[in-house]
């Protein structure tokens, strides 16, 4: 067999694909703007009763008066936020392979068996910091869009660890799914789908009325299309001018797209955003927004980024416990290894999961 020797000239540009480089964290960032660090094993919430409105009774005035004290208990919700832990091994031997791209950034100089080690070190922290991120970001997209999240443990040996079900307490009557008069037609009524869906969102504990629907990429075009949408963009109808639509040509590839909004001041944006699974051979990218999906927000519907304690002993005594993400490196003798072992237990928390409604609107 031949081996074909190649030189560091011959490498004449180091190609990139910039458009995964973004974090897909539109819900995250936008929705998840409190921070908590719990420093426990639980994160906990109290929820105070709904205001009164109970009428003063009527009373003559030669009589006793009326007592009007009712009360109602707090609740309170406890949610176990899930571990991640990751640990990678760098071994000297494995900083001898060279790759074309590792000359190129080293301005054509091979790099020595020292930076090397450093570059494969630097590049697993990067590996493990962006995991992290990404699985906070995935969590935080559950539970905004479906109002719960399915922590799914993995295990290499032994029995497997049970799943869990993380539930944040919204209506189950707000995860709907159509099972005729798909908006696939074009003379589906949406405009009352969507009224319908903002009065059970309205009439919810601790609701409110939508000001934002995200629909997914299969349902933007035909969002467009349909009839009722088209005549309330007629300005021979009363109300049609207040109406306004993006007509033009729209990438719904992107992650976030207008497409317009309704008389009602409805905003409608269609959202496209994928995470990477492993498959075996490669990776399968997988919708954070299934395409066939809508959803309509309610103003205040955010969260918080709760994180609970890290348990380590080097955390501990360095009172470090009680953050994000925590890192440390120990090293081995025989064989020879630096280990980097990275730690988190975030948990995206939905406040108001009552202001988010879902619905499957394709067939």
């Amino acid at each position: 067999m031949t081996i074909e020797l190649w030189e560091p000239s011959d490498l004449y540009e180091l190609r990139t694909d910039p458009r995964m480089d973004a974090m897909p964290s539109y819900f995250l960032d936008t929705f998840f703007t409190a921070t908590h660090f719990a420093g426990t094993e639980k994160i906990r919430f109290a929820d105070l009763p709904e205001a009164d409105r109970f009428l003063a009774p009527f009373s003559l005035p030669y009589e006793q008066g009326k007592p009007i004290d009712w009360t109602q208990g707090e609740s309170l919700e406890s949610f176990l936020p899930p571990y991640i832990k990751l640990l990678n091994a760098v071994r000297p031997e494995e900083a001898r392979n060279v790759k074309p791209s590792d000359i190129f950034r080293n301005r054509g100089q091979k790099p020595t068996l020292e930076e090397r080690f450093d570059m494969r070190v630097k590049e697993l922290v990067e590996k493990h910091l962006k995991a992290i991120k990404l699985r906070e970001i995935w969590m935080a997209a559950r539970a905004f869009i479906d109002g719960q999240v399915l922590i799914e443990y993995e295990r290499d040996q032994g029995v497997a660890n049970p799943n869990v079900l993380l539930n944040f307490g919204r209506d189950p009557g707000h995860t709907f799914t159509k099972t005729a008069d798909y908006w696939s037609d074009p003379d589906s009524d949406i405009l009352g789908d969507l009224e319908a869906w903002s009065n059970t969102m309205y009439l919810a504990r601790r609701g409110g009325a939508p000001a934002q629907v995200i629909v997914g990429a299969q349902v933007a075009p035909v969002f467009r299309g349909n009839k009722g949408i088209k005549d309330m963009l007629d300005t021979n109808y009363r109300g049609g001018e207040e109406v306004v639509i993006n007509r033009g040509i729209m990438n719904i590839e992107r992650p976030m797209t207008r497409i317009g909004q309704l008389k009602t001041g409805l905003e409608i944006w269609t959202y496209k955003d994928t995470i990477d699974i492993p498959n075996g051979t490669g990776k399968t990218k997988v919708d954070l927004f299934n395409e066939k999906d809508v959803l309509l927000i309610a103003p205040g519907a955010n969260g918080v980024r709760a994180y609970g304690a890290i348990y380590d002993v080097d955390a501990v005594e360095n009172g470090m416990s009680d953050v994000d993400i925590f890192q440390k490196m120990y090293k081995e003798d025989n064989p020879g290894a630096r280990f980097i072992l990275s730690q988190s237990s975030p948990l995206p928390i939905p406040l108001n999961p009552n202001r988010t409604f879902k619905a499957r609107v394709l067939a």
